[in-house]
């Protein structure tokens, strides 16, 4: 398991890249949907896999940046082929890290995804709190899990509503489970 999708790498990575190209689609197109990018944001996809939503998000922000951060050099391998003529273009930034010493400024993204790797941060709170720090204050956070991957873990909604994400909805969806988070409850509804 950890080598197939917890830290990608050899043989079992590989097929577990395939699987996620072919199987992962559908919840990217909702959770990029639902994050809902501005075409100059900078957005960050921690966990990003073989790149298959980090495409959409390229596509989603033409004017911006999106910053991919994943500790996998096998899934940074596969996400760079998926995305190279963004990359080469600098539209798309892949980093080595976690989620929980996420390699970036603090307020530097307006938006940041994780799909179907939460359960997987050895430490979620403190990957929360990172994202709380690199999320502008107005920023939002998209979190999903596909049902293969064993859904979110218990106490998902107050993992981020405790680590200062006010506003936090969760639903259920056709591919799944989205969790969406705001750092900050809009003026308009204080």
């Amino acid at each position: 398991m950890t080598d197939m999708f917890v830290v990608p790498r050899g043989a079992a990575g590989e097929r577990g890249a395939a699987l996620m190209t072919t199987t992962g689609a559908p919840m990217a197109r909702r959770a990029v949907d639902a994050l809902d990018p501005g075409s100059a944001e900078t957005v960050l996809e921690i966990g990003f896999g073989p790149g298959v939503a980090m495409t959409l998000l390229a596509a989603a922000v033409p004017d911006g940046l999106v910053v991919g951060v994943d500790p996998s050099d096998l899934m940074h391998r596969w996400a760079g082929r998926r995305n190279a003529e963004a990359v080469r273009a600098g539209r798309v930034s892949l980093l080595p890290g976690s989620a929980g010493a996420l390699p970036l400024s603090s307020g530097s993204v307006d938006a940041a995804l994780a799909i179907d790797n939460l359960h997987f941060w050895p430490d979620p709170a403190a990957g929360v709190a990172e994202l709380r720090r690199v999320v502008r204050r107005t920023g939002r956070v998209v979190i999903a899990f596909t049902p293969p991957s064993g859904g979110p873990p218990p106490g998902w909604r107050a993992l981020f509503l405790d680590g200062g994400f006010p506003g936090v909805e969760v639903r259920r969806v056709q591919e799944g489970m989205i969790l969406r988070a705001r750092a900050a409850v809009p003026e308009s509804d204080l």
